[in-house]
């Protein structure tokens, strides 16, 4: 009796390994490289010689148990065997928690048509954006874009095709910024970029590089399954762009609302003045002679 018992818990103790390895599996496929993927690793290869250890340790020891105490080493072996099962459940359990907490947190700050980042979020950096600024006395600017005519494209084309749109002019974004920048869509067919570390001059180089960028490259529509058969090959669309700069000046009341007031004026401007064409809000010295 007590033979089937040492051998039963030692081949619960080898099954619980062979558990083991198939989730370890599932956790390598999981992980980055890293070192740590290198120790699972390394677990991986030895679990299945510690697995053949517990089933070769049956044969040589079978009708060696006669007492209560000859049980401690099966036991061992079933405890072990439980333990690292243990381990690689708990470890993967808690890389699937981290992986659903960051997918979380990516979503709740990001635009889901996008990618770009969402209002919130844009507020929220550029609030802390406006505090480093004032405590370093660094630059900071903000460039915000609009869609010219984009409810006549809407219309012509349809909302599908719009957001394919949206979509282009966000990766657009993306591809002409710096790593510093934050590009966010506003709301609707806007999209604002804050800008760290740049004056207003330096903004209002880097609107027109966007400007222009969108201006000239057309979004190929053809193909493309959300768009009606009328549409064209392909659509060139146009932005008009507000830039703003942040008053850093020690008596100035500045802050993010402002700054994107002022960015909006200057869009407003811009597209006033005929769109697809670049305007800047008022300088940090006229600012300075206004207060």
């Amino acid at each position: 009796m007590l033979n089937w018992v040492a051998n039963g818990a030692i081949v619960l103790g080898a099954a619980g390994l062979i558990y083991a390895q198939w989730n370890l599996a599932r956790l390598l496929r999981e992980l980055p490289e890293s070192r740590v993927r290198t120790g699972w690793l390394l677990m991986f290869v030895l679990i299945p010689i510690f697995t053949l250890g517990y089933l070769g340790f049956i044969p040589l020891n079978w009708g060696l148990y006669h007492s209560i105490p000859d049980l401690l080493v099966p036991i061992i072996f079933l405890l072990g065997g439980s333990f690292v099962c243990s381990v690689v459940l708990l470890t993967y359990s808690s890389v699937e928690s981290i992986r659903r907490i960051t997918r979380l947190e990516h979503e709740s700050i990001t635009d889901p048509l996008t990618g770009l980042f969402n209002r919130r979020h844009m507020d929220r950096r550029l609030d802390e954006e406006v505090a480093r600024s004032r405590r370093y006395g660094q630059p900071l600017s903000v460039v915000m874009l609009d869609i010219d005519e984009f409810k006549g494209i809407n219309d012509r084309l349809g909302h599908l095709a719009g957001d394919y749109i949206l979509e282009s002019i966000a990766q657009r974004l993306r591809q002409n910024l710096r790593r510093v920048d934050l590009a966010a869509r506003f709301g609707g067919e806007e999209f604002v970029v804050i800008a760290p570390h740049t004056d207003q001059d330096a903004a209002l180089q880097l609107a027109e590089k966007l400007r222009s960028e969108i201006a000239q490259t057309p979004i190929i529509l053809k193909g493309h399954e959300h768009v009606p058969p009328c549409a064209p090959d392909e659509l060139y669309v146009t932005v008009s762009v507000g830039v703003a700069s942040l008053n850093i000046e020690p008596d100035s009341r500045d802050n993010a609302d402002f700054l994107l007031q002022r960015a909006d004026d200057a869009l407003y401007r811009a597209k006033a003045g005929g769109r697809n064409r670049c305007e800047s809000g008022p300088s940090r010295a006229s600012l300075v002679a206004a207060s």
